[in-house]
């Protein structure tokens, strides 16, 4: 599915509302799938051959609400390489028509 993607908090830490108004959508394509076990969420760029990843991955996806086009994604961050701890993240998805 295609859509934009605001990312709601910043090293775990939930962003102000504020700073949530303020930021940019990520516009791309929006994957949820299974891999080894773990239920991942992934934006990557759909005019890319490779599937560039627009984002960190989102591990152990939990989908919280949906509302119209809207929902809401929980799930874990970790850093490029796993060189670093782990975080919480939100990302707040906005799903395109076709």
């Amino acid at each position: 599915m295609f859509g934009k993607v605001k990312r709601l908090r910043n090293a775990g830490k939930r962003l102000s509302d504020l700073d949530i108004g303020r930021s940019d959508f990520v516009q791309g394509e929006v994957r949820v799938y299974g891999m080894a076990g773990v239920i991942m969420a992934s934006v990557t760029n759909a005019d890319s051959q490779v599937g560039a990843s627009l984002l960190p991955d989102l591990y152990h996806a939990r989908l919280i609400t949906m509302h119209g086009h809207g929902m809401l994604l929980y799930g874990e961050e970790r850093p490029q390489g796993d060189a670093g701890p782990s975080y919480v993240q939100e990302w707040s998805v906005m799903v395109e028509r076709p």
